[in-house]
Parts: structure tokens; C-alpha cells; sequence
């Protein structure tokens, strides 16, 4: 064999002494927790430790209507988001820019866990949503902030639970806000197919908790048909609504919105549904959208309503079996690491 030339000693060299690698990775590396952090099962133990962000799935989507698959969003935003966690660990932190709107922004270092999913029963969605509301109170009972990748729409209403019950022990829940960005209002009562607890009821059964008010309950991007009646009574108990065709190059509404719900609220918990946005732009989801919000619209409404004090959020609906390109959750996956990371010089308007 002809000698290579190649002298191992700098082979053996390098692996004797300290990778320089081991503090970052590329995106596609790595154990898929939600943004690389930590996999927390001692629960207990968060509220003692500062944990800023406690994140957590539902792998629960039996009562969707359309085409099922959102148990599996929450495994493939965890997956998409290790992209953007190595952006951080691959540079120095430097003072940033978005030339989308030319202002100035940070990427802020806060501790995040992930605690993995919470137990779900496929088959009975009101036992879910117990168990989903019981761990969620058990979470941020210390005063962390929730982060929820959630299955079908239902899920909300076992979160939301969970987080009014253990933010009610510091706030009145009449200063406790909700926000709704979804194409549906998901206000129905009841299906005949799944009862009073569906992905189209969430919104409804939030607005029935005890000293919840309709003025701090407001629907943003809501875009398809709707019955009328359900429309008029909306408007007439003073629910905030900001429908689709108003947010088309035009964030006011929505700064509007932020400013009177700073006014009357102490917390807030964000509910996105990934079927807000159009079809074209979030193919992977259970309800096919046509007129839904470009992906800058759905940016300019995010970091605005992030400006608020947000206690919680989720994104809903991301099923990744009908997007093979896989950008639907890597969008989810965006706007978690936005919401998480970046803090704004100013308000958005």
C-alpha cells in the first residue's frame, strides 16, 4: 500500500484534547427537546430552580374533524426547533436587526426545561383535559411561564385551565386575558360527533370559566365563514375581534387590541392555531385554509401581541404527515423561539 503522507499523530493529537465543538452543533444534531433545553420530569422541583420557560406537549388530537395528525405536531416542533437553538450556540450573542421591519432587537439567554409531554387518553378527550389541566397547574404553580405544543384545538381548553387556576392564585381572574389567533372562532357549544370538548369549542368553554370577561377575551386573524347569530352575539357581549382582511399590511388593530388588554389585564395566555395562516404558506394541518394570513402578516401580529405580559402560549394544529417539506412546523418552531428569545427595543406598531 503507498504511504498517504498523512501523519496520524495529529489525529491522535486532536482527539486527546478538548473537542472544540462540544458547546455547539448544527440544526440537525442533537436530542429533539424543544429548543435543546434540558428534559425536566421532576416537576416539583421548577419552581425552586428560576425556571423562566417550562415547556411541554399534548400528543392529543382525537376530536379533530377534518384530517387527523396533530398528535404528532408537538414531536416535529421539538425536532425544527434544535435549528434554531444552534443559531444562538454557534455565535456570539450580538445586538441584531430585522430588515423585514428595520428595528432593532436582542437575543435574550432565559432558562428553559422542557417537561415533556403530558399524559393524554386518546379515546376521551375529558379525561385529557383534566390530566392536561392538572399538570399544567402542577408546572406554573411557581410562577413560570408556559410554553404548549399542542395537538387539535381542544387541547387549549386543558391548558388554559391549568394556567387560570395557578395564575388566579396571584392575579384577579378578571385580569386574566386570552387571545384567540386562529381562522375560526372555535366558539361552538357542542358537536354532535364529540361533545361539549372539540377543537371547535375551545374558545367557548374558556369564556364559561369563573371570572373570565368577554373584553379580555379577543379572536385575531379569524378568516372563514361563521353563522351569524354566533357573530352578533359575539360582538354584542364586547368580545375584541380583529378578522383577517384588517391585518393585510396593517398592524393597528392588533396594537390597538395590546393596548387595551395591557389596560385591563395582569397576564395573558396566546392560543395559535397554525391554520391561521393560509394554506399555501402552513400545508401541514388538519384544516386546509384558503385566505388565511401570509406568514409577515402572522409575524407583525405575533411580536406585537408578545409585547403584552404573556404568561403562557401554544401553537395548535401543526400535523407534519401533509406538509413533506416540513416548514409548517419549522414556522411553529419560529415563532416559539421568537416569543422565547427575542426582546424587542421597542413595541411593535
Amino acid at each position: 500500500m503507498a504511504d498517504s503522507g498523512f501523519d496520524p499523530t495529529i489525529l491522535l493529537d486532536a482527539v486527546g484534547g478538548e473537542p472544540p465543538w462540544s458547546t455547539a452543533s448544527p440544526g440537525w444534531a442533537g436530542v429533539p427537546t424543544l429548543f435543546g433545553a434540558d428534559l425536566r420530569r421532576d416537576w416539583g422541583q421548577l419552581a425552586s430552580d428560576s425556571v423562566e420557560w417550562i415547556a411541554a406537549g399534548v400528543p392529543f388530537d382525537g376530536t379533530t374533524s377534518s384530517r387527523p395528525g396533530a398528535a404528532e405536531g408537538p414531536r416535529a416542533v421539538r425536532a425544527a426547533s434544535v435549528v434554531y437553538s444552534s443559531s444562538l450556540s454557534t455565535r456570539n450573542p450580538e445586538p441584531m436587526t430585522d430588515m423585514r421591519t428595520g428595528r432593532d432587537f436582542d437575543y435574550d439567554t432565559p432558562v428553559v426545561v422542557d417537561a415533556g409531554d403530558l399524559t393524554v387518553y386518546p379515546s376521551d378527550p375529558l379525561r385529557t383535559m383534566a390530566s392536561v389541566g392538572s399538570g399544567v397547574r402542577t408546572l406554573l404553580e411557581g410562577g413560570g411561564r408556559g410554553l404548549f405544543l399542542v395537538g387539535d384545538h381542544s387541547c387549549t381548553i386543558g391548558t388554559f385551565t391549568g394556567f387560570y387556576l395557578a395564575a388566579r392564585e396571584r392575579v384577579d381572574p378578571g385580569r386574566i386575558g386570552f387571545v384567540n389567533i386562529d381562522h375560526h372562532f372555535d366558539f361552538g357549544d357542542s358537536s354532535h360527533l364529540h361533545g361539549p370538548i372539540y377543537h371547535g369549542s375551545n374558545s367557548r368553554r374558556i369564556s364559561e370559566l369563573p371570572g373570565i370577561r368577554p373584553e379580555n377575551l379577543a379572536f385575531v386573524g379569524v378568516g372563514d365563514v361563521t353563522r351569524r347569530h354566533q357573530l352578533a352575539g359575539l360582538r354584542e357581549r364586547g368580545f375584541p375581534i380583529v378578522a383577517a382582511p384588517r391585518l393585510d399590511g396593517d398592524v393597528r388593530p392588533v396594537t390597538e387590541l395590546v393596548e387595551a388588554l395591557r389596560e385591563r389585564c395582569d397576564t395573558v395566555y396566546i392560543s395559535t392555531d397554525i391554520d391561521v395562516l393560509d394554506c399555501s404558506v402552513a400545508p401541514g394541518t388538519g384544516n386546509v385554509t384558503l385566505g388565511g394570513l401570509t406568514g409577515s402578516a402572522l409575524l407583525d401580529v405575533w411580536h406585537t401581541l408578545h409585547t403584552l405580559p404573556v404568561g403562557a402560549f401554544d401553537i395548535a394544529e401543526v400535523a407534519p404527515r401533509y406538509d413533506p417539506t416540513g416548514r409548517t412546523a419549522q414556522i411553529a418552531a419560529k415563532l416559539a423561539f421568537d416569543a422565547v428569545f427575542r426582546t424587542e427595543k421597542e413595541s411593535t406598531g
